[in-house]
């Protein structure tokens, strides 16, 4: 899990905008690089920082690990660091996944196609305890950066919608969670599990701490779903 958790974009972008940046820079990523972040700043630029292509093959798509497959083994060994400048003008929400999309295309030459498969799925309901989060008030619109990973198992979420939450923690079960709770109210929560690098932690599973912690409940289906495949990805962008 990267700081993308510090990043949820909705889809909407609009066909008739442009869909590239107009100069983007590609550099690998230092050793001693921070933390993997997405982030936008104004004037229409994007910055990843220590990002794997598989990290932007996701974001870009808006996928969890289920649905990506394919790619060689160095997906998740290459890390870089991007600098994307979008045209000028007020950009809709979701234009730079777009974007993103024609620069992994151009640049490194990624080619995909689209199949279905029945995979395990989660349904995020409202437990019998009810709802256990901090209901705030969302009228001044939502933050870019809602979510935070302050440790190993340790998530939390400012500002945050059910349907935000849900993706977050598609990417901690690595299965898609779909919100099916009807909660419309924005709230606060920390949630605090085991995590799978530490098996002797005394804390719950990431099951039990939704159940507990938020009032909410993970209920396994069986679904069909969208898959990514990728077919073909160059290790080494061209030039701009």
């Amino acid at each position: 899990m990267f700081g993308k958790l510090a990043f949820v974009f909705l889809t909407a972008a609009l066909t008739a905008r442009p869909q590239s940046f107009d100069l983007a820079t590609i550099r690998p990523a230092p050793e001693s690089s921070p933390p993997a972040s997405i982030r936008s700043l104004p004037g229409g630029r994007l910055e990843t920082q220590n990002v794997t292509l598989r990290m932007l093959i996701k974001w870009a798509w808006d996928l969890d690990d289920d649905r990506l497959s394919g790619g060689p083994k160095w997906l998740d060994d290459a890390h870089f660091d991007i600098v994307g400048q979008a045209p000028a003008g007020q950009l809709p929400r979701g234009i730079y996944q777009r974007m993103m999309q024609s620069l992994l295309r151009d640049r490194f030459h990624l080619t995909t196609h689209n199949e279905t498969r029945e995979l395990t799925a989660y349904e995020m309901v409202i437990d019998k305890s009810g709802p256990k989060v901090h209901v705030v008030d969302a009228s001044g619109g939502f933050a870019s950066s809602p979510f935070q990973m302050t440790g190993s198992g340790r998530i939390t979420g400012t500002k945050v919608t059910a349907s935000m939450l849900a993706k977050v923690l598609a990417e901690q079960v690595h299965h898609p969670v779909e919100d099916a709770t009807g909660f419309k109210d924005a709230f606060n929560f920390m949630l605090e599990w085991a995590p799978d690098s530490d098996p002797s932690s005394n804390r719950p599973s990431i099951f039990t701490a939704i159940r507990e912690q938020l009032g909410f409940r993970l209920d396994a289906r069986k679904k069909t779903v969208g898959i990514l495949v990728i077919d073909n990805i160059d290790r080494t962008p061209t030039a701009n």
